[in-house]
């Protein structure tokens, strides 16, 4: 350290300096080079900054990319690298990040009004298979009526305004169907993710299933009774309750 010169002096002006840096490379266009900085140097960290995140997100949301178009798609996140402050120092969260992005700070009409429910969905198979954790074995399930059940703690179901799962990019219309999307997306022992529609007593079913209940009291839930199942309707409801514990998604569990 030169003679007179105090450890810490120039911090405030090399902050200054990042500040500048992170400014350019988040909007070139309306933020100058910092002063000492080659344009040419300074060109290569934006395209790599730029290119690491709209790959990411091009990967991640491939159909909200191919509706919007190019055009749409890349001034977006233009706009995401801007303006959003991301609270996670992980890249891997980028998409969580880009989505709190669309539903808070993004506001463009010329954004399709699916656009948030289509990235949500598209984001999910990642959110499952992220999770730490794995599903405890379990005893066979003989009757899911009698027996007791709770969901799996990597199960997602969701209700949808929009056909999310058949969303494409001839989809013009700017109104939302007259009955909602229900999506079952999980993770089962092997570690492999599905996404699926559902129906909405299913979707209910494991909701209320996210504490313990026999399958003949989850469902007395849903219809606010204690019913009695005919015998057509009870075969019915077992076969499905045991198709989702086949899934994994419904765990067999001490009463």
């Amino acid at each position: 350290m030169a003679e007179g010169v105090r450890e810490g002096q120039n911090l405030p002006r090399f902050q200054a300096l990042q500040l500048d840096f992170a400014a350019h490379i988040r909007n070139p266009d309306r933020n100058p080079i910092p002063a000492g900085i080659e344009k040419r140097r300074m060109d290569i960290y934006n395209r790599l900054f730029y290119n690491n995140i709209e790959s990411f997100c091009a990967n991640r949301f491939p159909r909200a990319k191919s509706i919007l178009g190019d055009s749409h798609w890349h001034g977006m996140i233009r706009d995401f690298i801007h303006r959003h402050q991301s609270r996670s120092p992980y890249f891997s969260q980028i998409s969580e990040e880009f989505i709190t992005y669309l539903a808070i700070e993004r506001n463009s009409e010329t954004d399709p009004p699916f656009l948030i429910e289509l990235c949500h969905f598209e984001w999910l198979p990642m959110y499952l298979d992220r999770l730490a954790g794995e599903i405890p074995m379990c005893e066979a399930c003989v009757d899911p009526l009698q027996e007791t059940l709770q969901a799996s703690e990597f199960v997602v179901v969701r209700r949808y305004t929009w056909c999310v799962n058949e969303l494409d990019s001839r989809d013009t219309n700017s109104n939302p169907p007259s009955t909602p999307t229900w999506i079952l997306a999980y993770r089962d022992r092997s570690d492999k993710v599905y996404v699926k529609k559902t129906d909405e007593f299913t979707a209910k079913i494991i909701e209320v299933l996210r504490s313990p209940n026999t399958g003949r009291q989850a469902v007395a839930k849903i219809l606010a009774s204690d019913v009695e199942l005919n015998s057509e309707r009870q075969t019915q409801i077992s076969s499905k309750l045991l198709d989702l514990v086949n899934s994994d998604v419904l765990l067999t569990t001490a009463a």
